[in-house]
């Protein structure tokens, strides 16, 4: 059933506080460690059989744990994988909640296109002109336009938003919403689910420099506040598929994907000032991306 409502200078649009009529903490601790478990579960039990598995099928030296480095098989079967997360974090949530598997994509029950197309009318310009601005920074080589490369390049533009989402389905969806079920407040609510999930997302990508976890958890909140914000995850979803694909599409081009490591250093003040940037800037034209986009009532079982 759809409901319409009017727009509000609220900040706080309803997404984050969605499973609030079922706010109790077995629910919420379920849902965080059902999620949590998932990503390991796909990361440490499937991805290295599967990515192995793929290497020798297609004829490369398979991934090696002992002297891990990224193969094509590994990079592929990652990105698929955890693509598996989002029907996962909608299955937890239907579980858990009782809430229809479309609420998790957006207050509207489904997930909006047109808010991702209006968008991406800001993002993708703004980081296709940083990705490549930065890559002789990071010493990515010159591209080789081989059918192989050419192929890898696709398959890269296909699956790394598909992993992209995958996290933000279980950070930004799953996760954020359970937290944010225990609380009455929507602020409180905000700051505890956004803390939490910036952490979580800081510390599960494994980096030790200190310069790579603080890149992550900025990320992390800008990402929630985003979230929050529009009411949704097309716009995380956006950022976090253009911007690893962006960046890593030259590198797979120039064949160096065995040399792909986290950033680390310094440097990343600029993509943190960059996403910090981008975030303002979607925050005030969020009427804009919202226009004509209905609300929807959580359906509860």
């Amino acid at each position: 059933m759809t409901s319409h409502h009017p727009r509000s200078s609220s900040p706080f649009s309803g997404y984050l506080q969605g499973l609030r009529s079922r706010p109790q903490a077995w629910r919420t601790i379920a849902a965080v460690v059902g999620g949590l478990l998932v990503m390991l579960v796909v990361l440490g039990g499937l991805a290295i059989p599967a990515g192995m598995a793929v290497d020798r099928w297609i004829g490369v030296a398979p991934f090696d744990p002992s002297r891990p480095t990224f193969t094509i098989g590994f990079w592929v079967a990652g990105n698929l994988l955890l693509a598996l997360l989002i029907p996962a974090s909608m299955l937890l949530q239907k579980l858990i909640y009782g809430a229809a598997w479309g609420t998790l994509s957006s207050v509207s029950g489904r997930f909006r296109w047109s808010v991702m197309a209006r968008a991406a009318v800001v993002v993708v310009p703004v980081w296709g002109a940083y990705a490549a601005i930065i890559q002789p920074v990071l010493g990515t080589g010159q591209p080789v336009w081989s059918a192989s490369h050419l192929l890898l390049g696709l398959v890269a533009i296909v699956t790394i938003p598909l992993q992209s989402a995958g996290e933000e389905y279980l950070f930004r969806g799953l996760i954020f919403r359970a937290v944010g079920a225990r609380f009455v407040r929507p602020a409180v609510a905000f700051l505890v689910a956004t803390t939490i999930t910036a952490v979580q997302f800081g510390v599960i990508h494994g980096s030790a420099d200190p310069w790579a976890v603080a890149y992550y958890i900025v990320i992390g909140i800008s990402f929630a506040v985003l979230a929050e914000r529009t009411g949704g995850l097309e716009v995380p979803v956006l950022i976090h598929a253009a911007n690893n694909t962006l960046l890593l599409l030259p590198v797979i081009l120039a064949g160096e994907l065995a040399s792909v490591s986290t950033p680390s250093g310094p440097i990343l003040i600029v993509p943190v000032l960059l996403v910090v940037t981008i975030t303002l800037v979607l925050w005030r034209i969020t009427p804009w991306l919202q226009a004509r986009v209905p609300r929807r009532t959580e359906a509860m079982t």
